[in-house]
């Protein structure tokens, strides 16, 4: 149980040093994505990690062929942060607007 708590702090962290990767790393465009709707993007690499900031926000799953599918929880703001195989970052800003009506 320790060592699970414990790697799972490790990704966490790594996860932190991702969110604050200096200005060099990959940012990509930005993704808008509607309330209640899923965006579908190819990702431009095979990650090792990546997933969303807020979950509150939009939640994303990466399928086996390389895309990404992030979908609208809730008006806002976030980022989908993650890390290549090379260790390299990658950050997509998120936007997610209201429903259409």
């Amino acid at each position: 149980m320790i060592h699970r708590r414990a790697f799972t702090l490790l990704g966490l962290l790594g996860l932190v040093g991702l969110a604050t990767a200096p200005a060099s790393a990959q940012t990509t465009s930005a993704i808008e994505v509607r309330v209640g709707e899923t965006v579908s993007f190819t990702l431009p690499r095979l990650v090792q990690i990546i997933d969303t900031e807020d979950h509150a926000v939009a939640t994303m799953v990466v399928t086996p062929d390389g895309h990404a599918r992030i979908t609208g929880v809730s008006e806002g703001r976030t980022r989908v942060i993650g890390r290549d195989l090379a260790q390299l970052p990658l950050i997509y800003p998120v936007t997610v607007v209201a429903a259409r009506p």
